[in-house]
């Protein structure tokens, strides 16, 4: 863990359709709070898909730290233009689930969220590449990421994790699970009906660990396949990954890796830290550069860093 160089502005990033739309009162807070530290930062509000890579990228050299204010896609299109900087991103949970917040125990008051950004500590994070794109957390092939399309499909504007629900309704209903074949790190691993997860943290959506002993800084990733072809197989999975004995169960597959083809019998969706990524077949692994992420400080006490795993 090193401090961050806080000489230059702070860059504050904001995706203007992340969450519930219901943060502009602690952005105020937030640019109070950093000016009572003595903080300039300088903000840019997004515009389309892309955006914040191509705005990150190009403030990387002028920048001492990237707050990014909107969601976990944002998140991942900051880590797209930072990777290989040097420049720290913190991610700030004002949008629907905001994962990577979660593990790293990113406080959602802006004056905590200022105390760690005045305090600079930062931690080198992996990052995961899957085709030609980086990402952060997770990536699900096949149930999920249909939900994320049906979901994309009819978004206009913010959306909360009641929105999911008639998206993940009818795709319980109406799915038909694919056939995989997952080829890890050169050995053929499995060939049959399933849906897959692929992750660098142990967090998903509504406190679910699906990977759940990932660790963002081992130089690995955590493939999970759950042998699926009914939805009542469906069920039984989400029970047991509840009570996070997953990897314990027979037929479900947890490795640790580097890297991992996952073909499908018939091209299917790809979420990739909650966005609609690319269809299958992809090719997923470890990708050369890291990230800096800024995280709290750690508290005298304390027998293991609270951003990794942890309750």
């Amino acid at each position: 863990m090193a401090p961050a160089d806080m000489h230059r502005p702070v860059q504050i990033i904001i995706n203007p359709h992340s969450g519930y739309g219901g943060n502009r009162q602690k952005l105020l807070s937030l640019r109070s709070a950093f000016r009572e530290r003595g903080l300039r930062s300088v903000e840019y509000v997004t515009t389309c898909a892309g955006d914040a890579t191509r705005y990150a990228r190009a403030v990387a050299p002028k920048t001492s730290v990237v707050v990014v204010w909107g969601g976990d896609g944002t998140a991942n299109e900051v880590a797209n233009g930072l990777a290989g900087t040097g420049v720290p991103m913190i991610p700030c949970p004002v949008g629907t689930e905001n994962l990577l917040a979660k593990e790293l125990r990113i406080p959602s008051h802006p004056r905590r969220i200022a105390e760690i950004v005045a305090a600079g500590q930062t931690v080198d994070c992996d990052l995961g590449r899957i085709n030609d794109r980086n990402f952060l957390m997770i990536i699900g092939i096949g149930f999920d990421a249909e939900v994320v399309r049906r979901l994309s499909s009819q978004r206009t504007g913010h959306i909360s994790h009641l929105s999911y629900f008639w998206p993940m309704w009818r795709t319980f209903w109406e799915h038909d699970f694919p056939r995989m074949r997952i080829v890890a790190d050169g050995e053929e691993l499995f060939k049959d009906y399933a849906l897959a997860f692929v992750g660098n943290i142990s967090r998903y959506a509504t406190g679910l660990r699906i990977c759940r002993d990932a660790r963002f800084d081992d130089g690995l990733l955590d493939l999970v396949v759950f042998p699926c072809r009914e939805q009542s197989a469906l069920l039984l999975h989400a029970a047991w990954t509840l009570l996070r004995l997953h990897p314990l169960k027979g037929g479900v597959i947890y490795r640790r890796v580097h890297r991992v083809r996952i073909e499908t019998d018939r091209p299917s969706h790809c979420q990739v830290d909650g966005d609609l990524g690319p269809n299958t077949p992809v090719d997923i692994s470890v990708a050369p550069e890291k990230i800096k992420l800024m995280v709290p400080p750690q508290t005298n006490g304390w027998t293991f860093w609270p951003w990794r795993g942890g309750a």
